[in-house]
Protein backbone atom coordinates (compact mmCIF):
# COMPACT_ATOMS: atom_id res chain seq x y z
CA UNK A 1 0.00 0.00 0.00
CA UNK A 2 2.78 2.55 0.90
CA UNK A 3 4.49 1.86 -2.29
CA UNK A 4 1.33 2.28 -4.15
CA UNK A 5 0.76 5.21 -2.49
CA UNK A 6 4.19 6.41 -3.37
CA UNK A 7 3.71 5.67 -7.20
CA UNK A 8 0.73 7.57 -7.41
CA UNK A 9 2.51 10.20 -5.58
CA UNK A 10 5.12 10.09 -8.19
CA UNK A 11 2.11 10.68 -11.36
CA UNK A 12 0.86 13.57 -9.79
CA UNK A 13 3.94 15.03 -9.19
CA UNK A 14 5.00 14.35 -13.02
CA UNK A 15 1.71 16.36 -13.88
CA UNK A 16 1.72 19.01 -11.60
CA UNK A 17 5.32 19.65 -13.00
CA UNK A 18 4.71 19.94 -16.49
CA UNK A 19 1.12 20.87 -17.17
CA UNK A 20 2.73 24.50 -15.19
CA UNK A 21 5.72 24.79 -17.07
CA UNK A 22 6.10 27.67 -19.30
CA UNK A 23 5.18 26.39 -23.27
CA UNK A 24 7.29 27.13 -25.82
CA UNK A 25 7.09 26.52 -29.76
CA UNK A 26 4.52 23.87 -30.63
CA UNK A 27 2.00 21.92 -28.83
CA UNK A 28 2.00 19.65 -25.71
CA UNK A 29 1.76 16.32 -25.53
CA UNK A 30 0.17 14.05 -22.76
CA UNK A 31 0.48 10.12 -23.36
CA UNK A 32 -1.08 7.62 -21.48
CA UNK A 33 -0.62 3.93 -21.87
CA UNK A 34 1.12 0.60 -20.73
CA UNK A 35 5.06 -0.83 -20.50
CA UNK A 36 6.41 -4.18 -19.52
CA UNK A 37 10.24 -5.04 -18.66
CA UNK A 38 12.45 -7.85 -19.66
CA UNK A 39 14.94 -8.60 -17.50
CA UNK A 40 16.03 -11.53 -19.00
CA UNK A 41 17.03 -9.81 -22.57
CA UNK A 42 19.90 -8.11 -21.06
CA UNK A 43 24.04 -8.24 -20.18
CA UNK A 44 26.95 -6.76 -20.50
CA UNK A 45 27.77 -8.57 -23.84
CA UNK A 46 25.22 -6.52 -26.23
CA UNK A 47 26.81 -8.77 -28.72
CA UNK A 48 25.07 -12.05 -27.91
CA UNK A 49 21.48 -10.45 -26.70
CA UNK A 50 21.60 -9.17 -30.44
CA UNK A 51 22.67 -12.29 -32.32
CA UNK A 52 20.18 -12.91 -34.66
CA UNK A 53 19.42 -16.51 -33.48
CA UNK A 54 19.30 -15.30 -29.32
CA UNK A 55 16.63 -12.29 -30.88
CA UNK A 56 13.75 -14.30 -30.81
CA UNK A 57 14.60 -16.15 -27.99
CA UNK A 58 15.48 -13.37 -25.40
CA UNK A 59 14.09 -9.62 -26.99
CA UNK A 60 11.33 -11.08 -28.48
CA UNK A 61 9.55 -13.90 -26.55
CA UNK A 62 6.46 -12.71 -24.90
CA UNK A 63 7.10 -15.15 -21.73
CA UNK A 64 10.08 -13.12 -20.96
CA UNK A 65 8.29 -9.95 -20.53
CA UNK A 66 6.32 -8.42 -17.13
CA UNK A 67 3.42 -7.07 -18.51
CA UNK A 68 1.69 -3.65 -16.42
CA UNK A 69 -1.78 -3.37 -16.81
CA UNK A 70 -2.81 0.16 -19.04
CA UNK A 71 -2.34 2.74 -17.14
CA UNK A 72 0.68 2.32 -15.74
CA UNK A 73 2.89 4.90 -18.16
CA UNK A 74 2.39 8.84 -17.95
CA UNK A 75 4.27 10.80 -20.53
CA UNK A 76 4.60 14.40 -20.86
CA UNK A 77 6.44 16.12 -23.42
CA UNK A 78 6.80 19.40 -25.72
CA UNK A 79 8.80 21.00 -28.19
CA UNK A 80 11.82 23.43 -27.40
CA UNK A 81 12.77 23.23 -31.38
CA UNK A 82 11.97 22.58 -34.51
CA UNK A 83 12.24 18.04 -34.21
CA UNK A 84 14.00 18.57 -30.45
CA UNK A 85 11.45 17.43 -27.25
CA UNK A 86 11.99 17.19 -24.12
CA UNK A 87 9.78 14.77 -21.61
CA UNK A 88 8.83 13.87 -18.55
CA UNK A 89 8.27 9.62 -18.14
CA UNK A 90 6.94 7.76 -15.33
CA UNK A 91 6.38 3.94 -15.48
CA UNK A 92 5.15 2.75 -12.15
CA UNK A 93 3.62 -1.22 -11.50
CA UNK A 94 4.12 -4.39 -9.97
CA UNK A 95 7.18 -5.78 -11.79
CA UNK A 96 8.48 -9.42 -11.89
CA UNK A 97 12.41 -9.74 -12.40
CA UNK A 98 12.23 -13.07 -14.22
CA UNK A 99 15.97 -13.12 -14.34
CA UNK A 100 16.16 -13.78 -10.45
CA UNK A 101 12.60 -15.57 -10.05
CA UNK A 102 12.23 -13.01 -7.13
CA UNK A 103 8.79 -12.75 -7.87
CA UNK A 104 6.35 -8.94 -8.50
CA UNK A 105 7.60 -6.59 -6.84
CA UNK A 106 6.75 -2.57 -7.16
CA UNK A 107 8.67 -0.85 -9.89
CA UNK A 108 8.29 3.45 -10.05
CA UNK A 109 11.34 4.84 -12.77
CA UNK A 110 10.51 8.54 -13.37
CA UNK A 111 12.74 10.51 -15.59
CA UNK A 112 13.64 13.28 -17.42
CA UNK A 113 14.93 12.89 -21.26
CA UNK A 114 15.17 14.12 -24.70
CA UNK A 115 13.76 13.26 -28.23
CA UNK A 116 15.18 14.16 -31.62
CA UNK A 117 12.53 13.75 -34.01
CA UNK A 118 12.61 13.09 -37.30
CA UNK A 119 9.32 14.84 -38.46
CA UNK A 120 10.22 18.55 -38.34
CA UNK A 121 14.39 17.72 -39.11
CA UNK A 122 13.88 15.68 -42.17
CA UNK A 123 10.30 16.17 -43.55
CA UNK A 124 7.38 18.18 -42.38
CA UNK A 125 6.85 17.85 -38.18
CA UNK A 126 3.10 17.63 -38.69
CA UNK A 127 4.07 14.26 -40.71
CA UNK A 128 1.39 11.31 -39.38
CA UNK A 129 4.57 9.01 -38.66
CA UNK A 130 6.44 11.07 -36.40
CA UNK A 131 9.85 8.17 -34.66
CA UNK A 132 12.30 9.63 -32.60
CA UNK A 133 15.21 8.84 -30.95
CA UNK A 134 15.50 9.09 -27.38
CA UNK A 135 18.10 9.27 -24.55
CA UNK A 136 16.95 10.55 -20.54
CA UNK A 137 17.74 9.72 -16.75
CA UNK A 138 15.59 8.61 -14.50
CA UNK A 139 15.36 7.89 -10.17
CA UNK A 140 14.41 3.67 -10.71
CA UNK A 141 12.71 2.09 -7.40
CA UNK A 142 12.91 -1.47 -7.43
CA UNK A 143 13.37 -3.86 -4.12
CA UNK A 144 16.35 -6.28 -4.39
CA UNK A 145 17.65 -6.13 -1.23
CA UNK A 146 16.29 -9.73 -0.43
CA UNK A 147 18.85 -11.12 -3.02
CA UNK A 148 22.63 -11.93 -2.29
CA UNK A 149 25.39 -11.72 -4.31
CA UNK A 150 27.13 -13.66 -6.28
CA UNK A 151 24.57 -16.03 -7.93
CA UNK A 152 23.14 -17.63 -10.37
CA UNK A 153 20.24 -15.59 -12.58
CA UNK A 154 18.16 -17.70 -14.75
CA UNK A 155 19.93 -17.64 -17.36
CA UNK A 156 22.37 -20.06 -16.05
CA UNK A 157 25.09 -17.59 -15.83
CA UNK A 158 26.83 -16.41 -12.59
CA UNK A 159 25.87 -12.84 -11.44
CA UNK A 160 27.62 -10.60 -9.13
CA UNK A 161 26.85 -7.17 -7.62
CA UNK A 162 28.75 -3.62 -6.77
CA UNK A 163 32.50 -3.22 -7.15
CA UNK A 164 33.91 -6.38 -4.87
CA UNK A 165 30.95 -8.54 -6.91
CA UNK A 166 29.16 -10.01 -3.50
CA UNK A 167 27.48 -6.86 -2.67
CA UNK A 168 23.56 -7.29 -1.67
CA UNK A 169 21.14 -5.61 -3.70
CA UNK A 170 19.36 -2.46 -3.44
CA UNK A 171 16.18 -0.93 -3.81
CA UNK A 172 16.72 2.80 -5.20
CA UNK A 173 18.77 3.09 -8.26
CA UNK A 174 20.26 5.78 -11.14
CA UNK A 175 19.36 4.97 -14.33
CA UNK A 176 20.02 5.88 -17.85
CA UNK A 177 17.95 4.78 -21.12
CA UNK A 178 18.43 5.19 -24.33
CA UNK A 179 15.95 3.91 -27.71
CA UNK A 180 13.63 4.57 -29.85
CA UNK A 181 9.88 5.41 -30.49
CA UNK A 182 7.83 6.28 -33.02
CA UNK A 183 4.38 8.03 -33.11
CA UNK A 184 1.36 7.69 -35.14
CA UNK A 185 -0.82 10.37 -35.74
CA UNK A 186 -4.28 9.78 -36.77
CA UNK A 187 -5.83 13.15 -36.38
CA UNK A 188 -3.82 16.41 -35.74
CA UNK A 189 -4.07 16.11 -31.77
CA UNK A 190 -4.40 12.65 -31.86
CA UNK A 191 -2.15 8.99 -32.27
CA UNK A 192 -0.63 5.97 -30.75
CA UNK A 193 2.97 5.61 -29.45
CA UNK A 194 5.33 2.99 -28.77
CA UNK A 195 8.90 3.30 -27.56
CA UNK A 196 11.30 0.37 -26.44
CA UNK A 197 14.33 1.89 -24.02
CA UNK A 198 17.44 -0.04 -22.65
CA UNK A 199 17.75 0.91 -19.19
CA UNK A 200 21.23 0.47 -17.57
CA UNK A 201 22.27 1.39 -13.85
CA UNK A 202 26.40 2.84 -14.58
CA UNK A 203 27.02 4.17 -11.23
CA UNK A 204 25.98 0.36 -9.99
CA UNK A 205 29.04 -1.03 -11.78
CA UNK A 206 26.64 -3.73 -12.09
CA UNK A 207 23.72 -5.13 -14.26
CA UNK A 208 21.67 -6.77 -12.30
CA UNK A 209 19.00 -4.01 -12.38
CA UNK A 210 19.49 -3.22 -15.90
CA UNK A 211 16.64 -4.36 -18.18
CA UNK A 212 14.87 -3.71 -21.51
CA UNK A 213 11.46 -1.83 -21.28
CA UNK A 214 8.55 -1.69 -24.05
CA UNK A 215 5.65 0.67 -23.64
CA UNK A 216 2.78 1.94 -25.66
CA UNK A 217 0.31 4.88 -24.73
CA UNK A 218 -2.57 6.71 -26.56
CA UNK A 219 -0.96 10.45 -27.57
CA UNK A 220 -2.63 13.68 -26.98
CA UNK A 221 -1.72 17.09 -28.24
CA UNK A 222 -2.64 19.91 -27.18
CA UNK A 223 -2.09 23.38 -25.42
CA UNK A 224 -0.79 26.21 -28.93
CA UNK A 225 0.84 28.76 -27.74
CA UNK A 226 0.77 32.28 -28.04
CA UNK A 227 4.75 33.46 -27.70
CA UNK A 228 4.24 37.22 -27.98
CA UNK A 229 1.03 37.56 -25.53
CA UNK A 230 -0.48 39.37 -28.51
CA UNK A 231 -3.67 37.15 -28.35
CA UNK A 232 -2.83 34.95 -31.62
CA UNK A 233 -2.10 31.57 -31.12
CA UNK A 234 2.21 31.06 -32.98
CA UNK A 235 0.10 28.21 -35.24
CA UNK A 236 -1.73 31.35 -36.79
CA UNK A 237 0.73 33.93 -36.15
CA UNK A 238 2.76 35.37 -38.72
CA UNK A 239 5.46 37.35 -36.54
CA UNK A 240 5.16 35.00 -33.43
CA UNK A 241 8.12 36.58 -31.47
CA UNK A 242 6.65 40.40 -32.29
CA UNK A 243 3.15 41.31 -30.59
CA UNK A 244 0.91 42.24 -33.52
CA UNK A 245 -3.14 42.62 -35.18
CA UNK A 246 -5.44 40.30 -35.45
CA UNK A 247 -6.17 42.29 -39.05
CA UNK A 248 -2.57 41.33 -39.48
CA UNK A 249 -2.59 38.09 -38.72
CA UNK A 250 -0.20 38.20 -35.95
CA UNK A 251 2.06 41.45 -37.35
CA UNK A 252 2.89 44.50 -35.71
CA UNK A 253 1.97 47.91 -37.84
CA UNK A 254 4.30 50.29 -35.93
CA UNK A 255 3.81 53.29 -37.71
CA UNK A 256 0.42 53.13 -38.43
CA UNK A 257 0.45 53.38 -41.58
CA UNK A 258 -1.80 50.13 -42.70
CA UNK A 259 1.20 47.99 -43.90
CA UNK A 260 2.56 45.64 -41.44
CA UNK A 261 5.92 46.06 -40.44
CA UNK A 262 6.97 42.65 -42.36
CA UNK A 263 5.65 43.73 -45.68
CA UNK A 264 7.06 47.98 -44.61
CA UNK A 265 10.45 48.95 -46.07
CA UNK A 266 10.07 52.08 -43.90
CA UNK A 267 8.10 50.43 -40.47
CA UNK A 268 8.71 53.95 -38.17
CA UNK A 269 7.70 56.11 -41.12
CA UNK A 270 3.95 55.70 -42.59
CA UNK A 271 3.39 55.74 -46.19
CA UNK A 272 1.01 54.11 -48.44
CA UNK A 273 0.82 51.21 -49.29
CA UNK A 274 1.36 51.23 -52.96
CA UNK A 275 4.89 53.19 -51.94
CA UNK A 276 5.81 49.83 -49.76
CA UNK A 277 4.92 51.60 -46.27
CA UNK A 278 7.10 54.50 -46.93
CA UNK A 279 6.07 58.45 -47.82
CA UNK A 280 6.36 59.37 -50.80
CA UNK A 281 9.42 61.98 -51.55
CA UNK A 282 9.03 65.58 -52.08
CA UNK A 283 12.82 66.21 -53.94
CA UNK A 284 11.47 70.22 -54.74
CA UNK A 285 10.48 70.47 -51.35
CA UNK A 286 7.51 72.46 -52.88
CA UNK A 287 4.60 70.53 -50.94
CA UNK A 288 4.10 68.46 -54.38
CA UNK A 289 5.12 64.74 -53.83
CA UNK A 290 7.44 63.47 -56.73
CA UNK A 291 5.03 61.22 -57.95
CA UNK A 292 2.41 63.73 -58.76
CA UNK A 293 5.13 66.47 -59.55
CA UNK A 294 5.56 67.24 -63.13
CA UNK A 295 8.87 68.81 -61.95
CA UNK A 296 10.41 66.82 -59.26
CA UNK A 297 13.60 69.11 -59.06
CA UNK A 298 12.19 72.18 -59.12
CA UNK A 299 9.72 73.93 -56.77
CA UNK A 300 6.19 75.02 -57.85
CA UNK A 301 2.53 75.05 -56.98
CA UNK A 302 0.38 72.38 -56.51
CA UNK A 303 -2.15 74.04 -59.04
CA UNK A 304 0.55 73.72 -61.81
CA UNK A 305 1.16 70.17 -61.03
CA UNK A 306 4.49 71.43 -59.13
CA UNK A 307 6.25 73.58 -61.87
CA UNK A 308 6.94 76.36 -61.65
CA UNK A 309 4.83 78.98 -63.76
CA UNK A 310 6.83 80.05 -66.81
CA UNK A 311 7.51 83.73 -67.69
CA UNK A 312 8.21 83.35 -71.26
CA UNK A 313 8.48 86.92 -72.32
CA UNK A 314 10.73 87.46 -69.89
CA UNK A 315 8.75 90.66 -68.57
CA UNK A 316 8.43 89.30 -65.04
CA UNK A 317 4.97 88.63 -65.12
CA UNK A 318 3.65 85.08 -64.87
CA UNK A 319 2.55 83.28 -68.49
CA UNK A 320 -0.91 82.23 -65.96
CA UNK A 321 -1.13 86.18 -64.95
CA UNK A 322 0.35 87.63 -68.45
CA UNK A 323 -2.61 88.69 -70.89
CA UNK A 324 0.34 88.43 -73.19
CA UNK A 325 2.44 85.95 -72.20
CA UNK A 326 4.95 85.69 -75.49
CA UNK A 327 5.77 89.78 -75.45
CA UNK A 328 7.13 91.59 -72.96
CA UNK A 329 4.80 93.99 -71.30
CA UNK A 330 3.88 96.06 -68.08
CA UNK A 331 1.84 94.91 -65.10
CA UNK A 332 -0.42 97.93 -65.23
CA UNK A 333 -0.99 96.26 -68.78
CA UNK A 334 -1.85 92.64 -67.57
CA UNK A 335 1.55 91.77 -69.08
CA UNK A 336 1.35 93.27 -72.29
CA UNK A 337 3.00 96.30 -73.59
CA UNK A 338 1.48 99.64 -73.64
CA UNK A 339 -0.90 100.31 -76.46
CA UNK A 340 0.19 102.76 -79.38
CA UNK A 341 -2.64 105.07 -78.81
CA UNK A 342 -1.97 105.58 -74.93
CA UNK A 343 1.71 106.65 -75.67
CA UNK A 344 0.63 108.92 -78.62
CA UNK A 345 -1.63 110.57 -76.16
CA UNK A 346 1.06 110.89 -73.49
CA UNK A 347 3.38 112.22 -75.89
CA UNK A 348 0.74 115.12 -77.13
CA UNK A 349 0.36 115.90 -73.14
CA UNK A 350 3.57 116.55 -73.24
CA UNK A 351 3.90 118.62 -76.38
CA UNK A 352 1.31 120.68 -74.90
CA UNK A 353 4.35 122.56 -72.77
CA UNK A 354 5.84 122.99 -76.18
CA UNK A 355 6.15 126.89 -76.63
CA UNK A 356 6.41 128.57 -80.00
CA UNK A 357 7.86 132.51 -80.65
CA UNK A 358 4.77 134.70 -81.81
CA UNK A 359 3.50 134.01 -84.92
CA UNK A 360 6.58 131.81 -85.72
CA UNK A 361 7.79 128.39 -85.56
CA UNK A 362 10.73 128.76 -83.78
CA UNK A 363 10.69 126.28 -80.20
CA UNK A 364 11.13 128.17 -77.26
CA UNK A 365 14.09 127.19 -74.89
CA UNK A 366 11.85 126.51 -71.81
CA UNK A 367 10.31 123.73 -73.81
CA UNK A 368 13.47 121.37 -73.46
CA UNK A 369 12.21 118.95 -71.07
CA UNK A 370 8.83 118.44 -72.75
CA UNK A 371 10.31 117.36 -75.69
CA UNK A 372 12.91 115.50 -74.17
CA UNK A 373 10.38 113.69 -72.13
CA UNK A 374 8.08 113.49 -75.51
CA UNK A 375 11.35 111.73 -77.18
CA UNK A 376 12.18 109.17 -74.27
CA UNK A 377 8.36 107.89 -74.69
CA UNK A 378 8.44 107.21 -78.49
CA UNK A 379 12.14 105.84 -78.44
CA UNK A 380 10.79 103.49 -75.59
CA UNK A 381 7.73 102.52 -77.38
CA UNK A 382 9.33 102.21 -80.44
CA UNK A 383 5.85 103.25 -82.83
CA UNK A 384 4.96 105.11 -85.83
CA UNK A 385 3.09 108.41 -85.01
CA UNK A 386 1.56 111.17 -86.68
CA UNK A 387 2.26 114.98 -85.79
CA UNK A 388 -0.56 116.99 -86.88
CA UNK A 389 -0.18 120.70 -86.05
CA UNK A 390 -3.41 122.86 -85.44
CA UNK A 391 -4.64 126.55 -85.19
CA UNK A 392 -7.41 128.66 -83.88
CA UNK A 393 -10.35 130.15 -86.09
CA UNK A 394 -8.74 133.55 -85.75
CA UNK A 395 -6.68 134.60 -88.74
CA UNK A 396 -6.75 133.41 -92.34
CA UNK A 397 -6.90 129.51 -93.09
CA UNK A 398 -3.93 130.24 -95.87
CA UNK A 399 -1.69 131.76 -92.85
CA UNK A 400 -2.81 128.78 -90.44
CA UNK A 401 -2.19 126.24 -92.94
CA UNK A 402 1.09 127.31 -93.30
CA UNK A 403 2.20 128.37 -89.59
CA UNK A 404 0.86 124.93 -88.28
CA UNK A 405 2.76 122.86 -90.99
CA UNK A 406 5.83 124.90 -89.66
CA UNK A 407 5.49 124.42 -86.16
CA UNK A 408 4.48 120.42 -86.44
CA UNK A 409 7.65 120.19 -88.75
CA UNK A 410 9.69 121.75 -85.94
CA UNK A 411 8.67 119.52 -83.26
CA UNK A 412 9.54 116.41 -85.46
CA UNK A 413 13.00 118.28 -86.00
CA UNK A 414 13.32 118.36 -82.55
CA UNK A 415 12.37 114.98 -81.70
CA UNK A 416 14.68 113.86 -84.43
CA UNK A 417 17.63 115.38 -83.12
CA UNK A 418 16.87 113.69 -79.33
CA UNK A 419 17.21 110.13 -81.11
CA UNK A 420 13.87 109.86 -82.19
CA UNK A 421 13.74 108.02 -85.36
CA UNK A 422 12.54 110.30 -88.37
CA UNK A 423 11.42 107.72 -90.40
CA UNK A 424 8.57 106.81 -87.73
CA UNK A 425 7.70 110.49 -87.09
CA UNK A 426 4.99 112.16 -89.80
CA UNK A 427 4.12 115.82 -89.50
CA UNK A 428 1.16 117.65 -91.19
CA UNK A 429 -0.89 120.86 -90.63
CA UNK A 430 -4.47 121.28 -90.67
CA UNK A 431 -4.50 125.01 -89.90
CA UNK A 432 -7.68 126.48 -88.48
CA UNK A 433 -9.62 123.19 -90.04
CA UNK A 434 -10.28 121.52 -86.98
CA UNK A 435 -10.26 124.28 -84.27
CA UNK A 436 -13.43 124.10 -82.30
CA UNK A 437 -13.65 127.74 -80.73
CA UNK A 438 -15.26 130.50 -82.44
CA UNK A 439 -11.92 133.37 -83.59
CA UNK A 440 -14.65 135.91 -81.70
CA UNK A 441 -14.11 134.02 -78.05
CA UNK A 442 -11.03 134.95 -75.90
CA UNK A 443 -7.56 134.44 -76.52
CA UNK A 444 -7.56 132.27 -73.60
CA UNK A 445 -10.74 130.42 -74.89
CA UNK A 446 -8.57 129.87 -78.58
CA UNK A 447 -5.88 128.48 -76.37
CA UNK A 448 -7.25 124.92 -76.71
CA UNK A 449 -7.11 124.96 -80.60
CA UNK A 450 -3.44 125.88 -80.57
CA UNK A 451 -2.21 122.39 -80.39
CA UNK A 452 -0.28 119.63 -82.27
CA UNK A 453 -2.17 116.00 -81.80
CA UNK A 454 -0.38 112.91 -81.62
CA UNK A 455 -1.90 109.84 -83.57
CA UNK A 456 -0.53 106.32 -83.56
CA UNK A 457 -0.49 104.62 -86.50
CA UNK A 458 -0.20 100.63 -86.15
CA UNK A 459 -1.05 99.31 -89.46
CA UNK A 460 1.83 98.99 -91.39
CA UNK A 461 0.40 99.65 -95.03
CA UNK A 462 -1.23 102.74 -93.59
CA UNK A 463 2.08 104.01 -92.26
CA UNK A 464 3.61 103.77 -95.53
CA UNK A 465 0.67 105.16 -97.19
CA UNK A 466 0.73 108.15 -95.41
CA UNK A 467 4.61 108.32 -95.81
CA UNK A 468 4.50 108.55 -99.49
CA UNK A 469 1.72 111.54 -100.08
CA UNK A 470 1.14 114.47 -98.47
CA UNK A 471 -1.74 115.18 -95.53
CA UNK A 472 -4.72 115.82 -97.59
CA UNK A 473 -4.75 119.45 -95.93
CA UNK A 474 -7.85 121.99 -96.91
CA UNK A 475 -7.85 123.70 -99.94
CA UNK A 476 -5.60 126.21 -99.53
CA UNK A 477 -6.61 129.85 -99.69
CA UNK A 478 -5.92 132.81 -101.57
CA UNK A 479 -4.73 135.48 -99.17
CA UNK A 480 -5.07 139.01 -100.46
CA UNK A 481 -0.84 140.88 -100.36
CA UNK A 482 -1.97 143.45 -97.71
CA UNK A 483 -3.68 140.74 -95.50
CA UNK A 484 -1.41 140.66 -92.61
CA UNK A 485 -3.02 137.12 -91.18
CA UNK A 486 -1.16 137.60 -87.93
CA UNK A 487 -2.48 135.65 -85.60
CA UNK A 488 -1.04 135.91 -81.96
CA UNK A 489 0.28 132.13 -81.26
CA UNK A 490 1.85 131.78 -77.94
CA UNK A 491 1.55 128.31 -77.41
CA UNK A 492 1.54 125.09 -79.46
CA UNK A 493 1.15 122.32 -78.63
CA UNK A 494 0.96 118.71 -79.69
Amino acid sequence: MKNLKLGISALALTVASTVFAQTTNNPWLIGVGAHAENHLAQGSNFSNTFAAKNLTKTMFNMNNFSITPPLSKLTVARNIGKGLVIDWQTTVGNVENKRFNMGKEFMLMTGLGFQAKAAGLLWDEESWFDPYLRVGANYLRHDYTSLTFPRMDANGNMVTNGENGNENGKANFFTVAAGAGVNFWLTKNFGLGVQGDYVATPADKSNVANFWQASASLNFRFGNRDRDKDGILDKDDLCPDTPGLPEFQGCPDTDGDGVPDKDDQCPEVAGPVENNGCPWPDTDGDGVIDKDDACPTVAGPAENNGCPWPDTDGDGILDKDDACPTVPGLPEYNGCPKPKQQTAIEVEGKLGSVFFDFNKATIKAESKAALDEAAELIKTDKGNYLLEGRTDAKGSEAYNLKLSRERAAAVVAALDARGVDANALKSIGVGKAKATVPATASDAERQVDRKVVVTAIEDAAQWESLKKRDYEDPAPVKVKKKATAKKKVVKKKK
